[in-house]
């Protein structure tokens, strides 16, 4: 297993840019801010083109942000101990980037906050968070590398809100992905693509649990595909390797599911914007020494009526039942609506459970998201389901020891923004998740509600002052209902 420590992002940083082989240039546009989950798009190798190459591009902006918290529960909502008031100060510096050059880019943003409590109710951390890419092209930009690091705080209780400004029960997830590949563009039409992808995982507990999870995940593939004209197809081979982490403090060894699968798949177009086809094929799973396998069948869809409307879907039946992929999305002049639905069985915890027993099992998610945008008004609202289910053929009663989990979570979210003035905005939000776990004929559930508004005023070009207020209630079992009120105010710069 590979080790990973916090202390090494700045280092992984700086490699990730000296590999890009870039010579600064003078700092062009602002990159705007983005969250890691608003930065998830993998870096794709660009088709050789021809013509002169780019020229070396740097842009480059450091950002500063402090905020101070004073809070009446700095014990979390979802936790055993009592509540504690504290005021809690958080200090951030990071910097949003984009490097580009003859023959590799690196882009994205990378944070390191320090959290420190002044009564001491929660311990001190340093959190990494935010996504770094990168694509380097090695020979004719048809060989490469790509790779990347991520690293988030989530929720360690189903159903329940990680609060960036407050560690108590919350996890640190942190990725680190290589991954080279070779990809030949035949003609328009057809291609070669074979990968190898290594990922290095580390979950670490930043509150008051035992989690520190490392393991590795590998996922390869090779394909070969003739788009579409009327008549295209696929041949694809791939395999996986996921981690399934032993309990805290059980001192069994960590095991992993294993999947090999061949498939082809046809795509036959009936109209320049539709395609559908067939895909058969065959899988061969493994954990803890059982196999099993069987056929793949299904079917896939592709509809692309304008620039502003796509859909695409895969529906098969595998060993592990039903796994689909769904993506629509539907852009109009003032309203943006988007829906993702996977169902996959894998073997990594969700993110926002990271301590669960899980095992194999089946995760099954949901999510759709509207955007309003007005002159002086947006309104988001997003809404979805995540549940997870054992794999029955593959994971016993039990696992290591510990009962097998089911988790089922919802959520419903909405956030409007307010331009009072040219400098200043108003801004509001709702947040209700609903979460279940349930053991062997016992179903533990949690509900959180949290509430926030807050304004925020340009003092200069620059430099931005916020301010705000939140109210978090939250009920399970074994606290019944606790709250939590902060009021905050914070200061952030762009240099």
């Amino acid at each position: 297993m590979a080790t990973m420590h916090r202390e090494s992002g700045p280092c992984l940083i700086l490699m990730l840019v000296l590999l890009a082989g870039c010579v600064p240039a003078q700092a062009q546009n602002q990159i705007p801010a983005q969250s890691p989950r608003q930065m998830q798009l993998p870096m794709q190798p660009e088709p050789a083109q021809q013509g002169p190459q780019p020229e070396q591009v740097m842009q480059l902006q450091p950002v500063v942000d402090v905020m101070l918290t004073a809070t009446n529960n700095a014990n979390g909502t979802a936790t055993y101990g009592p509540p504690r008031s504290d005021t809690i100060l958080s200090a951030s510096a990071s910097a949003n980037f984009n490097v580009k050059g003859a023959h590799s880019r690196a882009q994205g943003q990378w944070r390191l906050t320090s959290v420190k409590y002044a009564r001491n109710s929660q311990p001190s951390r340093v959190l990494p968070s935010g996504l770094v890419d990168l694509h380097t092209d090695l020979y004719r930009k048809e060989a490469g590398l790509d790779a990347s690091l991520s690293a988030d705080q989530v929720s360690s209780t189903v159903g329940t809100f990680a609060d960036a400004n407050n560690t108590a029960n919350t996890t640190t997830n942190t990725r680190l992905s290589l991954s080279p590949f070779y990809l030949r563009e035949f003609d328009s039409e057809s291609s070669l693509l074979a990968r190898l992808r290594r990922t290095w995982i580390h979950s670490s507990s930043n509150g008051s649990s035992a989690v520190d999870d490392r393991g590795m995940e590998d996922n390869h593939q090779i394909r070969w595909e003739r788009r579409p004209a009327r008549l295209g197809y696929a041949l694809d081979a791939t395999y996986s390797k996921s981690p399934i982490f032993a309990p805290a403090g059980s001192g069994v060894p960590d095991s992993a599911l294993t999947r090999k699968t061949t498939s082809a798949s046809l795509l036959y177009a009936l109209a320049p914007e539709f395609a559908l086809g067939p895909i058969l094929g065959r899988e061969s799973s493994q954990l803890e020494g059982q196999s099993i396998s069987g056929a793949i069948r299904g079917a896939q869809l592709k509809w692309q009526p304008n620039e502003h409307t796509q859909l695409n879907a895969t529906l098969k039946h595998s060993v592990f039942g039903r796994e689909w992929e769904l993506d629509f999305s539907r852009k109009m002049p003032w309203t943006t609506f988007g829906i993702t639905s996977t169902r996959k069985a894998e073997a990594t915890p969700p993110a926002s459970a990271t301590a669960l027993n899980l095992g194999a099992v089946t995760r099954e998610t949901t999510v759709g998201r509207t955007v309003f945008t007005g002159r002086r008004d947006s309104l988001n609202l997003s809404a979805g389901l995540t549940r997870t289910t054992p794999i029955e053929r593959l994971t016993p009663v039990t696992v290591n020891g510990s009962p097998i989990q089911r988790t089922k979570e919802y959520f419903f979210d909405t956030e409007a923004v307010h331009k009072l003035t040219p400098l200043s905005n108003l801004t509001g939000g709702l947040r209700w998740t609903r979460g279940s776990t349930m053991t062997t004929g016992t179903v533990t559930g949690t509900r959180d509600f949290v509430a926030r508004i807050g304004l925020s005023t340009r003092l200069m070009s620059d430099t931005t002052a916020t301010m705000g207020f939140k109210r978090q209630l939250t009920h399970n079992p074994s606290t019944n209902t606790s709250s939590e009120s902060a009021v905050f105010v914070g200061l952030g710069h762009r240099f």
